[in-house]
């Protein structure tokens, strides 16, 4: 990958950042062109959670999921420790929000998307 200069998405990254309201944010764009790096870059000094996909089945990718959330808001999960659903997952990184600013990434969200169709309109549902 080329070095390239972030400067000008990192600038709109952290304004979001510093705005007074829920923001929701979608990057995307072709593979291999330096997307995950920037937002490593972005999360760095913030509070965060920072979940890559892949290609599990949709049980695995929630459980996974469950995990990252649970280790964000109270340290180490049983290993058996799942959300019942997505739905209840995203409810409560929602509540986890309510309390301090918290950036979350959905690295290869698409990967979700094909073990879950319905996962955007879940999120959806919850965001609004």
């Amino acid at each position: 990958m080329e070095c390239m200069d972030r400067s000008p998405e990192l600038g709109l990254l952290e304004e979001l950042h510093g705005s007074q309201k829920a923001e929701c944010f979608v990057l995307y764009g072709r593979r291999r062109v330096g997307k995950t790096e920037l937002l490593r870059t972005f999360c760095q000094d913030k509070k965060h959670v920072f979940f890559v996909a892949d290609q599990s089945p949709n049980r695995d990718a929630l459980a996974a999921f469950s995990q990252r959330l649970w280790q964000a808001a109270q340290g180490e999960a049983d290993p058996a420790f799942t959300f019942p659903s997505w739905e209840a997952a995203f409810r409560f990184l929602g509540s986890l929000a309510v309390k301090e600013r918290l950036v979350v990434v959905l690295d290869e969200f698409p990967y979700l998307l094909e073990a879950n169709s319905t996962l955007a309109a879940t999120l959806q549902k919850v965001w609004d």
